[in-house]
């Protein structure tokens, strides 16, 4: 899974779309709202869960592809390492 973070401490980290739908299909009760180029995911709590930013043509004639971003989680906390 290839992430990028939009900064440092962005909320949200850019995701290849099959992790974006690997998310979304073990997250049930998702809720989609569309708005303009922007498709919003939230969970079922009401959270965004992650956005969509639809392929677009600027005025200069460039094309920026879709774009998947999902909510930053925690990183898990790390195993003490068992010595034998």
């Amino acid at each position: 899974m290839t992430t990028r973070a939009l900064s440092d401490n962005s909320f949200f980290i850019a995701v290849e779309v099959d992790a974006f739908r690997r998310r979304l299909n073990a997250t049930p009760g998702c809720e989609i709202r569309r708005k303009g180029y922007e498709t919003v995911v939230f969970d079922s709590s009401g959270d965004i869960l992650g956005l969509v930013h639809a392929a677009a043509i600027d005025e200069c004639g460039d094309c920026h592809p879709t774009r998947y971003y999902l909510r930053r989680h925690e990183l898990p906390v790390a195993h003490e390492q068992m010595v034998a």
